[in-house]
């Protein structure tokens, strides 16, 4: 089996563990603040990665040297974008949230094609994210226009969108700057980014629930093991084997698992636009990738 579809395999897993966490993530909100949620996920997340390195390497290979690119990956693609998004998803539906997720693709295509030499900004990859695009549209305007009582937010729709293009940035800098093999990237990455949350978390007044509610701390746990820890590990495969606007798909593929998820955990509303909406993206997807050489083992 080539490395094209293993990848693709590999994607359809990553993007229903993040599908699911929005679901996730919405659910603790209940309770707990979004910096408890943060903090939690990648302090479990950054204990499980370093239990998994020691038991296979028995070692932790992680260079203080490398420290720009563990601070830019952590901060750029972990901490701020996962406190976005959960602030937005105080006001808004998991789905919701997983839906404005596909705009990363958009912003992705656009700086691979400025700071990755292998990622150029061919015809039918600029046609199919345009049409996939169409599809985000799609998705969102009726809520805007037609259905207000949806969108509770639209700041709240902007921090999502925000945390998207962070990750991005994220994924064409980790791209271009890979400097380890990706169980290490992932470890130092969000090992980084649980250090640089508890600093952060400290030196904030927010309010911590005092109530104990395990349910609520399952889901957070849940978050650091499926959709930080096991998630990370597939993202960095992914990320130093194939480009940045190749990993990007997944937030195409978000959305589709965000709405089962939300729709049968959380009894979330669905739209006729979001299934027209997500046909077109997919179609979308289909012509971005024309043309992409598929690498081999």
């Amino acid at each position: 089996m080539n490395i094209y579809t293993i990848n693709w395999f590999l994607l359809l897993i990553l993007s229903a563990i993040w599908g699911g966490a929005f679901t996730l993530n919405k659910y603790a909100l209940e309770i707990y603040s979004p910096e408890v949620i943060v903090a939690g996920r990648l302090i479990v997340g950054a204990l499980l990665l370093v239990l998994i390195i020691l038991i296979r390497n028995k070692k932790i290979d992680i260079k203080l040297s490398d420290w720009r690119y563990y601070g830019f990956m952590s901060m750029v693609g972990i901490v701020i974008p996962f406190l976005l998004i959960s602030y937005g998803q105080i006001k808004i539906d998991s789905s919701l949230a997983g839906i404005l997720m596909a705009t990363m693709p958009i912003s992705t295509i656009l700086l691979s094609h400025i700071f990755l030499d292998d990622e150029s900004l061919t015809g039918s990859k600029l046609f199919g994210f345009l049409i996939a695009f169409l599809g985000i549209i799609i998705l969102i305007m009726p809520e805007i226009f037609f259905l207000p009582e949806i969108t509770n937010d639209i700041f709240s729709e902007l921090m999502v969108i925000s945390g998207a293009i962070l990750y991005s940035c994220s994924a064409v800098y980790g791209k271009k700057y890979k400097i380890t093999n990706p169980l290490n990237a992932s470890t130092g990455t969000i090992f980084y980014s649980a250090v640089a949350m508890l600093l952060y978390l400290f030196s904030i007044e927010t309010e911590i629930n005092d109530v104990i509610s395990y349910p609520h701390i399952i889901s957070i746990a849940s978050l650091g093991i499926f959709c930080t820890a096991i998630a990370t590990i597939i993202y960095f495969q992914i990320l130093q084997t194939s480009g940045a606007s190749f990993i990007s798909i997944m937030n195409y593929l978000i959305p589709i698992w965000s709405i089962i998820f939300g729709v049968v955990f959380l009894q979330e509303g669905i739209y006729w636009n979001y299934f027209l909406g997500l046909i077109i993206i997919i179609y979308g997807i289909k012509l971005s990738q024309k043309g992409i050489k598929k690498p081999q083992t």
